[in-house]
């Protein structure tokens, strides 16, 4: 049989004729539709009695698919379309270039317009097949120095991909896009050495960095730029509790971009590569969020966040603490940091195996 792109969709998008890539399962484990059924209508009735979120099919397009392949030698299992993904890297590199001469311009004074800042998250964007590629795209990025260059864009295209689970209108899905990638513009006014220091702060760098919303804010009065880009700018560190800064503002104070800015920022600083710490698996960010998050951030927008990346991973291959490597094959709606991995076909419950985490995606 010739190779197939394997597809992750909402079971809203179900249709009947479809074949299943993945044998879709209860939250016990139990097999509700087996690997290679074609869909009927009465299948789809019961996995939505199940309500099961996501499903994997084979697409019918024929595609170069290999479950596992080498990428600049590194091993990479759950990326299942190396060529779009090298296309991908491509140009979310140029465009990361493009990011950084941005906000050295707009730092230093000189304007820009909106359409400009959102054509670029738009162009990486628009490379995606399906919205899951784009955190699997992300997490198996290089690592590189430019932490707040690839970091902005990082932001920016979750803030979309966010504004568009919100069903933002338009306009406003391109504000918030541009908001995200701006939040850290103010970044730019503080020293390097601060930002990329690979030991601990002292109280007084990081009383400096925590200037940056300011910072980015006066950067911004200056730009054409609609009043919730910045005031998003200003108040990306706030918290629900009013435990942030700069203001301390809480709850209704804080504007909405900002709280969803808040999440996507924290999301992708946790599992990016710092020069203090390794990344984290985006399961451990979900259980430190799910343990950490709920109150700081707001629960709305936090849930709808967490549920999203989950299944978005799902049918992805992880390392599990153990040494050992398996493929998840079931989120549970509510404990999703810990999901069913199959490991050499044994189905691993990590709701009930406490003592054994994933450690990363591969």
């Amino acid at each position: 049989m010739s190779p197939y792109l394997v597809r992750r969709i909402l079971l809203e998008e179900a249709v009947p004729g479809m074949k299943v890539a993945q044998d879709i399962l209860t939250d016990t484990g139990l097999i509700l539709i087996s690997q290679n059924t074609i869909l009927k209508e009465n299948h789809i009735d019961r996995l939505k009695l199940y309500r099961t979120p996501f499903i994997s099919i084979y697409d019918s397009v024929s595609v170069q698919y290999e479950r596992r392949e080498w990428i600049d030698s590194t091993p990479i299992k759950s990326v299942q379309n190396i060529e779009l993904f090298k296309k991908f890297r491509s140009v979310y590199e140029n465009k990361q270039k493009e990011v950084e001469n941005k906000l050295f311009d707009i730092s230093e004074g000189e304007k820009t317009n909106g359409d400009e800042l959102f054509s670029i998250s738009q162009d990486i964007y628009s490379l995606i097949h399906s919205k899951s590629e784009l955190f699997s795209f992300l997490h198996h990025m290089r690592s590189n120095n430019d932490f707040t260059y690839n970091h902005s864009v990082n932001v920016s295209l979750i803030c979309n991909l966010f504004g568009q689970w919100l069903g933002l209108e338009e306009e406003s899905l391109k504000n918030l896009t541009i908001a995200g990638l701006l939040h850290d513009i103010g970044k730019m006014k503080v020293d390097p050495q601060i930002l990329n220091k690979p030991s601990k702060l002292t109280s007084e760098e990081f009383e400096e960095i925590k200037k940056h919303s300011i910072y980015g804010f006066e950067i911004l009065q200056k730009q054409a730029m609609p009043d919730e880009v910045k005031i998003a700018v200003l108040q990306h560190h706030e918290r629900f509790d009013g435990s942030g800064y700069p203001a301390g503002a809480s709850n209704e104070e804080i504007h909405i971009f900002a709280k969803i800015i808040a999440i996507a920022d924290v999301y992708d600083a946790m599992t990016s590569k710092r020069p203090y710490r390794d990344k984290f698996s985006p399961f451990k960010v979900i259980q430190t969020l799910e343990k950490e998050g709920y109150g700081k951030l707001d629960t709305k927008f936090l849930m709808l966040f967490l549920q999203n990346i989950a299944y978005y991973y799902l049918g992805s291959w992880v390392q599990l603490s153990t040494g050992e490597q398996g493929e998840i094959v079931f989120i549970h709606p509510n404990h999703l940091s810990t999901p069913i991995v199959r490991v050499d076909q044994v189905l691993r419950d990590l709701k009930n195996e406490k003592e054994i985490e994933i450690e990363a995606i591969i």
